[in-house]
């Protein structure tokens, strides 16, 4: 297939653990346009504990999805699970490329608990800073099993993707999803995981890839938290004056609401998933249901107490006294008021972000879009990376 002139559309698909999401970008006139969305559920069996077991269901699912929504594969971006991937930040000698790149390597030995050939691995320069009267380049370390890599870059092999353009890591992702909302600089930094200084392709197997935008913000040094509440893991990002500082994960999300749904109302977990959405919608139109509002008040102090513990071991080792303010995004946070109560147990300003905020939207399922718009934070940000979203 033959492609003339720069490719106009983009393709971010998040294959998250719960289901899987897709959006695609286009470049208009007037900017990036979103064309086509989709939320689609696995089958039982296709993710277990977390681990994707089934291939070929997912392979199938894309394959029908491409029909059905006309999708254009000219660029295709997708992640890797920040919970499968080892992050650290490294202040590192203010080096030339090839030699910062050595002195990586070196370092990664003490964070990578299997061999180095088992992994892929690559950094993103991130900002420069004074430590102890020097300048410092501050990295970020990125490794994830080849194993793991190697499989969902044969999967989109196997659906026709000839070329991955990046895969990413779904924290950076959802970084990137908020950079026009956060008001972003020009500035950026990318990195490629892999051997080779190119784009990863289905071919050579040459796996990862990231992309980090400059954050920015009205008030000079501000401490930005963005905190995406997923389904069965919860995403931390904090930045400073726009760069990236500390990412976590923890454990605790969406579904342990549903868990303890299911619990009280004594249903399955496919029931009590429904009844958090039906309830959840049924909240947004006014209709009041105490007993909901309790289940889920007692998980978000949980998860309220995770994001806490995060926060002070950021300021603890960064000395930073306070966290300004926390965008909210993932696909819990469509949850009535969980704003406000993450708010109050944090002691902090806490706000919806927009990941389509500056996007026109141009599709017939708009709808399905804007009532989904958190939970296609992962895949916008991936999707963002093909476009210039400033056009």
């Amino acid at each position: 297939m033959f492609r003339f002139g720069p490719p106009k559309y983009s393709l971010g698909i998040d294959i998250g653990s719960s289901c899987l999401k897709f959006v695609m970008l286009k470049k208009g006139k007037s900017g990036a346009e979103v064309v086509a969305c989709g939320v689609e559920t696995y089958p039982d069996g296709v993710f277990v504990d977390g681990e994707l077991e089934d291939v070929n269901t997912v392979v199938s699912m894309l394959k029908t999805i491409k029909k059905e929504n006309n999708l254009k594969f000219e660029q295709v971006f997708t992640s890797v699970a920040s919970q499968n991937t080892i992050l650290r930040f490294l202040p590192l000698p203010d080096l030339e490329d090839a030699e910062l790149k050595m002195v990586v390597e070196g370092e990664a030995e003490q964070y990578v608990p299997y061999s180095i050939d088992e992994v892929n691995l690559n950094y993103a320069k991130l900002a420069r800073i004074e430590m102890e009267g020097s300048m410092r380049v501050l990295c970020l370390l990125a490794v994830a099993k080849k194993q793991y890599v190697e499989t969902l870059v044969n999967l989109f092999k196997a659906v026709g993707v000839k070329q991955l353009d990046a895969l990413d890591i779904d924290a950076i992702a959802v970084i990137n999803s908020l950079d026009k909302y956060l008001k972003r600089k020009n500035q950026a930094q990318d990195f490629s995981m892999g051997e080779g200084e190119d784009a990863p392709t289905v071919e050579d197997e040459e796996p990862m890839g990231s992309s980090l935008e400059g954050m920015g913000s009205d008030v000079e040094d501000e401490v930005v938290a963005i905190v995406s509440i997923g389904a069965r893991t919860t995403i931390i990002n904090v930045l400073k004056d726009g760069v990236l500082r500390f990412s976590r994960n923890v454990p605790i999300s969406g579904n342990n609401i549903t868990e303890v749904i299911k619990s009280v109302y004594k249903v399955t977990f496919q029931e009590a998933e429904a009844t958090k959405i039906e309830k959840s919608v049924a909240a947004m139109q006014g209709e009041v249901d105490t007993e909901f509002e309790e289940v889920v008040q007692t998980t978000v102090e949980e998860i309220a107490a995770e994001i806490r513990r995060s926060f002070d071991y950021f300021k603890a080792q960064h000395r930073e006294p306070v966290i300004h303010r926390v965008i909210l995004t993932g696909g819990t946070a469509k949850l009535k008021n969980i704003d406000t109560l993450l708010s109050n147990e944090l002691s902090v300003d806490v706000e919806l972000g927009d990941p389509s905020f500056g996007l026109q939207k141009a599709m017939p399922n708009e709808d399905l879009f804007m009532d989904n718009l958190h939970q296609f934070s992962v895949a916008l940000g991936l999707a963002m990376r093909g476009v210039d979203i400033d056009d």
